[in-house]
């Protein structure tokens, strides 16, 4: 019998009552959980020890049973534990206190070059090197003393490991991609910066989204978009509400979907906005999103806004511009325009080759298999 059944059984809670516990747990730390029968299934494979505890779930176990990892058998005990060593704490330490303005100003530009390659190339030929960067970016943080480096290197890790994140889900890691948004997430708010909490959550959904489940994924972007009103600037409303009308798109919605789409329209700054450096929206920018969204509901007017946003992204963003051509083939493929299917998925089929992007793999799949059934 595992430790975290074990536990249970000793206060004699059913399943029930630990599912009501866990979701308090998770409200106090403002996440929300799935679904009773989808975490009712979580929660036995765990106790019979047939899959390992995410990090966010061990939190929440300790939170519940008041217990270390240890004694819930998240971490394997040490029979003698190794002698300290004081001279390494103190370098650690020293090392984190050499850091100012100036070094957290040099490690978000190590973050923003990261992005501009991912951009470029795709995560697949970077994402060691990202690992590499959030690693050291952790260890300056976990031994800062000073409240004020803490908060500047909480506000790189959150960003650094959102791009993670997106990365991780872009070429199927899905598991990986959550974990990077969850310290995303503890970084945002130890960096106290409501936009990076934000973006975050709403990436996150997206994990939720692709696993197929689009009304929870669409429940999340509301909370992010509730948790963060009047708290952040309106670029990053213009994205949450743009995102919130991709997961309405995705449960069928399309009325939920439209309204939302004029939202972000009437909410899109006049004049651009840099001070989001992990933000790339613009009116074009917005038109791609808006076509995507219409090609999938099967709107007529998604082949204008998806031929407005392709040049903002040709040449610049690979993976981005692969999704521009494969909603130009869903939009053209309605109207019969075979040829021109075919020559934006030539396109994007490089492209995906070239980044290593297995969701639009995925997407291209789909789509030749439908088109095939015409």
């Amino acid at each position: 019998m595992t430790p975290l059944r074990a536990r249970r059984q000793r206060l004699g809670w059913t399943k029930t009552q630990l599912d009501a516990r866990l979701r308090h747990a998770a409200k106090a730390r403002g996440e929300t959980l799935p679904q009773p029968a989808s975490l009712g299934r979580q929660v036995s494979r765990w106790e019979n020890g047939h899959a390992p505890v995410g990090e966010f779930y061990q939190r929440l176990f300790c939170d519940v049973y008041g217990c270390s990892p240890t004694e819930l058998g998240f971490i394997e005990p040490t029979d003698v534990p190794e002698p300290e060593s004081f001279e390494d704490l103190a370098v650690e330490l020293a090392r984190a206190s050499s850091v100012d303005a100036e070094v957290a100003k040099l490690l978000q530009a190590q973050t923003d070059s990261i992005r501009q390659l991912d951009a470029l190339q795709g995560a697949q030929l970077i994402r060691e090197q990202m690992r590499a960067h959030i690693a050291h970016i952790e260890e300056l943080n976990h031994h800062a003393v000073r409240p004020g480096v803490r908060s500047m290197l909480a506000k790189v890790l959150a960003d650094a490991s959102a791009l993670a994140g997106w990365q991780a889900l872009d070429v199927g890691t899905p598991r990986e991609s959550w974990e990077h948004f969850e310290r995303a997430k503890s970084a945002a708010r130890e960096a106290e910066d409501s936009s990076l909490l934000a973006f975050a959550t709403v990436e996150q959904a997206y994990v939720v989204l692709d696993l197929g489940d689009a009304e929870q994924a669409a429940e999340l972007v509301q909370h992010a978009r509730h948790q963060s009103a009047g708290a952040v600037p309106a670029l990053m409303q213009t994205w949450l509400t743009a995102a919130q009308a991709e997961m309405a798109t995705a449960g069928g919605d399309a009325d939920a979907a439209h309204l939302a789409l004029d939202q972000a329209t009437d909410l899109l700054p006049a004049e651009p906005d840099d001070s989001l450096p992990y933000l790339v929206l613009s009116e074009t920018h917005l038109a791609r999103w808006r076509g995507n969204c219409l090609a999938r509901l099967g709107d007529e007017n998604a082949i204008d806004e998806l031929d407005r946003g392709l040049p903002a992204v040709t040449g610049t963003y690979a993976r981005a511009e692969a999704g521009v051509r494969i909603d130009l083939a869903t939009a053209l493929l309605v109207h019969g325009e075979h040829r021109s299917v075919e020559e934006h998925l030539h396109v994007a089929r490089i492209l995906v080759g070239r980044t290593g992007s297995l969701r639009q793999k995925r997407r291209i799949e789909s789509l030749t298999g439908n088109k095939e059934q015409r």
